[in-house]
């Protein structure tokens, strides 16, 4: 049973999921910019890590920033892979989304299940660090309202997208149960249609002057029929 019948309210699910996968593409588009970006200028890339190692507390995450500082063009070269295979599965989300067809909808909400989980820890992890390098409470109370509305969001369009097919499969099966129920009453209607005229060929069925649909009938007062 599916949970929502409508996208913001407003728009039908089918609608609502075709807008949902072009705002994944952009998505998609922004990221593979900035990896783009990163892949043909990887001495910035070097500089920007630099910078935030020498003027933050990063924690857990310093051994990784630098590691993406010894190769940043391999990383680069990943991050454009991975948003170049969302940009697909987003494309064939729309297409399946217009089609009604839930096997080509079916990559992109396990993509964008694991998509928002590692966005959700990113998140955290962000706060968290901002909360260690900076005492302005303001600014702590700000990133972890404004965080939070975006995850709810990003998780309310994902509820939105994983319904459409659910959507689907029950309009299906609505229409499979119209065509039972309408192939059974036209069954039904020719059943009897074939019973009455196997009665009207019955021999000798209107004999004595009786019609033959009366064969079939007993008179509460026999000695009248038998005279």
């Amino acid at each position: 049973m599916a949970f929502v019948y409508s996208c913001c309210f407003w728009f039908s699910l089918r609608l609502g999921g075709i807008l949902i996968g072009i705002f994944s593409v952009f998505q998609g588009v922004i990221s593979l910019a900035f990896s783009c970006y990163a892949q043909s200028h990887p001495n910035e890339v070097k500089d920007q890590i630099t910078h935030w190692l020498n003027n933050l507390d990063l924690i857990y995450l310093k051994q990784y920033l630098e590691n993406v500082k010894e190769d940043p063009e391999r990383f680069a070269s990943l991050s454009i892979t991975v948003s170049c295979i969302y940009i697909i599965v987003c494309v064939l989300y729309i297409y399946g989304a217009y089609k009604c067809n839930n096997t080509l909808m079916m990559a992109y909400l396990v993509t964008e299940t694991a998509r928002l989980v590692m966005l959700s820890i990113i998140i955290a992890n962000f706060l968290f660090l901002l909360k260690q390098n900076t005492m302005d409470i303001g600014l702590l109370i700000g990133a972890s309202v404004g965080t939070g509305f975006f995850l709810l969001g990003m998780f309310y369009l994902w509820v939105c997208a994983i319904n459409l097919p659910i959507l689907v499969n029950e309009i299906k099966l609505d229409e499979q149960a119209a065509t039972i129920h309408k192939l059974q009453q036209m069954l039904d209607t020719n059943n009897q249609s074939s019973f009455t005229d196997a009665a009207d060929n019955v021999p000798y069925a209107s004999d004595y002057g009786y019609s033959r649909n009366m064969m079939f009938a007993v008179s509460r007062n026999r000695a009248t029929i038998i005279n």
